[in-house]
């Protein structure tokens, strides 16, 4: 439900009451990527719409100049990327998606929600995930996919995520949302998903690990997929969403160029590569591939005239079919915008939400436009075994 204009301005008023309290918050140290100030974010407050908007009023954004300066100059490393990345847009993924932050197929008649949760068990189901098996969640967000998966399979999952602030979510998250017999087979760790060993996990102690569109963060997957081999046991699993440009991609049409590097720098990564690269990187890692497709392609042939493209709701110029799917619709990011834009010239909101917002609302322009003219895929799976 859409909230109260008189909501709407008490969050306005503890806004205002709560800067000079922000300002000493933190200052900025090693934490990741050692570049993230995330010490002044927190998690802080209700969840819910109304408690991520909240935090996208309140939280710190000022690391959004610097991300998008040091991006354009090639001065950011990939790690860096990645975290910075986080600091400034977690809290906007929060209130657009909830808890999980990728993409799905999906059917019609079925939820934005349903077809999210059905994606986390379609990997499940893949790794054949069962009680007892030691898995590792590689880029896990605020472990919204962790804790669907593990409610689903049983299994003992840790999430590793660079990003400081998303595993103070994640905690967060945790106690609110699990029982403490269901948190006993959870745990969350910040780190660098290519030194998995020793710094994670002992080696070869897992049984399976996976990426949900996370591994795109560091180009060269070798490096990525190295370090899951050193930690998974002899016939250990991996599955990975890839995001990579696809066959139709042209490196020589300026359209599909400005697409893909509005992609980059709207979702923190330094390269798309196209599916060629990770699957050479698997085998280079001691890997045999046991399954790969783009499920775009897979999902038009299941479910025919019923299939509803992974962008439908970003794509949709206004939606009122639930809160989730009007944040997401074109009208939702530009009401939001609009409201953040405003609250920062009277003083009620930092600056710099306001500029995260439209970085983001441009990377959204161009997800769509790479999945119109299929150039581009979120959902390229990959199922490996370890030799």
């Amino acid at each position: 439900m859409a909230p109260s204009l008189k909501r709407l301005a008490a969050l306005c008023l503890l806004r205002a009451r709560c800067v000079r309290a922000e300002e000493g918050l933190g200052q900025c140290h090693e934490m990741g990527s050692g570049r993230s100030c995330n010490s002044g974010i927190s998690e802080a407050g209700s969840d819910g719409y109304l408690g991520y908007l909240w935090s996208i009023m309140s939280n710190k954004k000022d690391a959004v100049d610097g991300y998008v300066g040091r991006f354009d100059d090639g001065s950011l490393t990939e790690r860096t990327t990645t975290d910075e990345y986080y600091d400034v847009a977690t809290d906007f993924y929060l209130y657009g998606w909830g808890h999980s932050f990728h993409f799905a197929t999906r059917f019609a008649g079925e939820s934005l929600e349903d077809s999210i949760v059905r994606h986390e068990h379609f990997l499940s189901g893949k790794l054949g995930l069962k009680p007892g098996d030691k898995v590792a969640d590689l880029g896990m967000g605020v472990g919204g996919p962790l804790r669907s998966i593990q409610r689903f399979s049983n299994a003992d999952i840790t999430g590793v995520t660079i990003n400081d602030y998303q595993v103070r979510r994640a905690k967060k998250f945790t106690r609110s949302e699990c029982s403490s017999q269901m948190s006993k087979h959870i745990d969350y760790r910040q780190g660098d998903f290519t030194k998995l060993v020793p710094e994670v996990f002992e080696a070869e102690s897992l049984d399976a690990v996976y990426y949900i569109e996370s591994s795109c963060h560091i180009a060269n997957r070798t490096e990525v997929f190295q370090a899951s081999a050193q930690a998974l046991k002899k016939g250990g699993r991996l599955f990975s969403y890839e995001w990579v440009m696809t066959d139709r991609f042209d490196p020589k049409n300026s359209e599909h160029v400005a697409i893909k590097k509005g992609i980059e720098l709207g979702d923190g990564i330094e390269d798309l590569v196209g599916i060629q690269g990770p699957l050479e990187s698997l085998k280079q890692s001691g890997f045999r591939i046991l399954e790969h497709g783009d499920l775009v392609d897979l999902a038009e042939e299941w479910y025919g005239d019923h299939n509803v493209p992974w962008y439908y709701d970003m794509a949709q110029k206004y939606s009122f079919a639930s809160f989730r799917s009007f944040a997401l619709s074109d009208f939702g990011q530009r009401t939001l915008g609009t409201f953040l834009w405003l609250g920062g010239k009277v003083g009620l909101v930092p600056e710099e939400a306001s500029k995260t917002e439209q970085m983001l609302r441009h990377a959204s322009i161009n997800l769509v436009k790479g999945g119109e003219l299929k150039i581009f895929t979120p959902m390229y799976y990959v199922l490996a075994e370890k030799i």
